[in-house]
Order: C-alpha cells, then structure tokens, then sequence
C-alpha cells in the first residue's frame, strides 16, 4: 500500500493524550490518527451529500425528525437492557 508521510504539529497535551490512546488500543500513533482521519472525510461527505439532498428536496420536517430521534432512543434502550436469565 502507498502511503504519504505528513508532519503534524499539536498541542503537547493532546500529543501525550494520543499516544496514550494508541497504546490503550495496542496500535501505533499512525494508526489512530489514520482512523481519525478516515472518520472526517466521512463526516465531511455525508454533510455534503445532506446538504445537497436538502438543495434538492428541501429540509426535512422537524416533527419528522423527533419522530426519528424517539423511535432511536426507544430502540436503543431496548437492544441495551440488560437480559433476563431464564429461571429454573
């Protein structure tokens, strides 16, 4: 795999704080920055394609986004609720 080799430059707290992570989760500093990084981008395309999506058909429906945000929460709790063990 290529790769492109960057220099960054941080805060020292958050140099300490990442590399302190990146041991947490047995990788290496380049690895948690590359997800990271992957994460943005991400984030960066699905605004733009909502932003694009609100262009073109208009924004969506607050009572419609409550409704969305209920049913995730409803549902969240259900898959996170601790299971009952069955009696004998």
């Amino acid at each position: 795999m290529a790769v492109d080799r960057l220099s960054v430059t941080v805060p020292d707290r958050l140099g300490r704080e990442l590399r302190a992570l990146a041991k947490a989760r047995g990788a290496n500093v380049s690895a948690v920055v590359t997800e990271a990084i992957e994460r943005e981008v991400r984030r960066a395309a699905l605004e733009a394609a909502l932003r694009a999506a609100d262009e073109r058909f208009g924004p969506v429906d607050d009572e419609l986004i409550l409704r969305a945000e209920g049913q995730l929460v409803a549902s969240t709790r259900r898959a996170t609720r601790p299971r009952q063990r069955p009696t004998r």
